[in-house]
């Protein structure tokens, strides 16, 4: 395989060995941890030739000499300002993508809910995990997703049992706290959703760091019947130099569902893939995102929505904003497996271009084996109505706020389905003042 890489990628997987050879000695996840890396070293690093990866700088990230994020002394007092007003009492920090039980909060919390770090549940639900990380690994073809099981430091466990109906959102709350050195940072997160449980996920990030690091997570839902789950994802914090990596993977049993919002402003890449599993029927996952990009900034969205029961639905709709030099890229695919009858299936990425350097690549498409689907994909990519703009200067508005009133207009179908007030209110003024952030000193 060595003789097969190129000089940037045969560097970087000397640099990933180091980085094993140096961590988790004794520790209980150790044997998954092997596993997981014998599949990476199957799997290899990817290349601009693998589908999934054709828009992203490979070269460039492979060429960083990362070091495995070190841990840091951050205080409850130097976390509360970042916890939003609705998650007080149910906040799971992590620091540099360990998690942090001492500076977490949990009280608001049923007490039959179960949180902890992976080793602790490996204690009590071992079972569990190593039957679904057996599965998972071998259905896992993303090669940094399978490294995140190799080398990440203390991931999270979070268990709903049975009919456990959590009033309020959970925020986790992934601080980046480093020296000048660059880091990898693999944040895990495994959620156990039980039958008719219902929770609501708030993942954000904040960067204390003034140069660059790599992210590379992993969020695994197993969703049983009847379980909802909405999840929202918000990375408007990251440095520009910055990479991120998000692995999102869901398997959805009969009758459950699963809600997504993704909120970004790019950084030198973010790279959110999605792999969606509805394996029971009547399962329904709706998937949303929004990215406004400035700059040189990057944001690329990849999306595998795998239909193999009948009467199942899938939704997705991905908007991109996009000025200056800024890139984005969306590619979904909705596969309708030969059982998955009666399936209705929907996906479209909207791209908002506002000048003429920015550039955006759509690529939806379909694989159907039932014969009786109701399944649509489309992509649009445009410019600001000169109409319409007219008419607000007739108005009133200056240029820019009626551009950036546009702005909010495009975006707000996916804003509105923020579920935090505090959180929604905070993007939409985002979106309001998108043009004067970028002219700001």
């Amino acid at each position: 395989m060595m003789a097969e890489l190129g000089l940037e990628q045969e560097t970087f997987q000397h640099l990933l060995e180091n980085l094993r050879t140096q961590a988790h000695a004794n520790d209980p996840l150790e044997r998954v941890r092997q596993k997981a890396w014998q599949h990476f070293l199957s799997l290899g690093l990817p290349s601009r030739k693998n589908e999934a990866y054709r828009y992203i700088k490979l070269r460039h990230l492979f060429s960083q000499p990362f070091q495995l994020a070190n841990e840091k002394s951050v205080t409850a007092k130097q976390v509360a300002p970042w916890i939003y007003p609705e998650c007080r009492q149910s906040v799971m920090v992590f620091v540099n993508g360990s998690y942090s039980p001492e500076l977490s909060n949990l009280q608001a919390l049923p007490a039959k809910v179960v949180v902890s770090s992976l080793q602790e549940a490996t204690q009590t639900y071992g079972a569990l995990l190593n039957n679904y990380w057996i599965k998972s690994l071998k259905e896992e073809s993303d090669p940094f997703a399978v490294l995140n099981g190799a080398l990440h430091h203390q991931g999270a466990f979070l268990y709903l049992p049975p009919k456990s109906v959590i009033e309020v959102p959970i925020q986790m709350l992934h601080i980046i706290d480093q020296d000048d050195q660059l880091q990898m940072l693999m944040p895990r997160l495994q959620i156990f959703v039980g039958p008719h449980s219902t929770i609501h996920l708030v993942n954000t990030q904040k960067n204390l760091t003034a140069s660059g690091y790599f992210v590379n997570q992993v969020t695994e839902f197993v969703i049983d019947e009847g379980a909802h789950v909405h999840a929202t994802q918000v990375l408007c914090n990251e440095h520009p130099q910055a990479w991120h990596f998000d692995a999102v993977r869901a398997t959805l049993k009969r009758d459950s569902v699963l809600k997504t919002v993704c909120v970004t402003e790019g950084s030198a890449t973010v790279r959110t893939d999605y792999r969606i599993s509805l394996g029971g029927e009547n399962a329904e996952a709706l998937l949303n995102g929004v990215c406004m990009l400035s700059e040189k900034r990057e944001a690329h969205t990849h999306v595998f929505m795998d239909h193999q029961a009948p009467h199942c639905h899938s939704y997705q709709l991905f908007k991109n904003v996009l000025n200056d030099f800024s890139r984005s890229s969306f590619e979904g695919k909705i596969m309708v497996r030969q059982a998955a009858q009666k399936t209705d299936a929907f996906q479209l990425n909207n791209n908002l271009i506002l000048n003429d350097h920015a550039h955006a690549d759509s690529k939806p498409n379909l694989e159907v084996f039932a014969d009786d689907v109701k399944a649509s994909h489309g992509a649009t990519v445009g410019q600001l109505d000169s109409d319409q703009l007219f008419y607000m200067k007739t108005r009133g508005f200056s240029d820019a706020a009626a551009k950036n009133l546009l702005v909010y207009g495009f975006c707000e179908q996916v804003i509105e389905m923020i579920p935090l007030p505090s959180l929604r209110e905070e993007i939409s003024t985002k979106a309001r003042n998108y043009l004067r952030a970028q002219t700001e000193p």
